[in-house]
């Protein structure tokens, strides 16, 4: 699923909540659909770190200044330096 669907399944849910009688099952789905949410979104930030490493890894193979990596990238300097001593 994807952020659209989950926004849309979480819709459908709530119109079908007013019946009391699909009360239970509706907090159920709903409680599921917001962990899958949530995780969709860790997932796609954890991505965007990760392409920043890499792309901060070839700064510093390419010889740029640990300064000048920190501020195209959002990462800070003291990472950087843990990245570059990884590598």
């Amino acid at each position: 699923m994807d952020r659209e669907q989950v926004k849309e399944a979480l819709m459908e849910w709530e119109t079908l909540s007013a019946n009391k009688e699909n009360r239970v099952l509706y907090e159920a789905r709903a409680k599921e659909l917001r962990d899958l949410l949530s995780n969709l979104e860790g997932e796609r930030k954890e991505g965007i770190n990760q392409g920043k490493q890499e792309i901060a890894i070839k700064m510093l193979e390419d010889g740029l200044e640990i300064e000048t990596i920190s501020k195209y990238t959002g990462i800070s300097e003291e990472d950087i330096k843990k990245l570059g001593n990884e590598n």
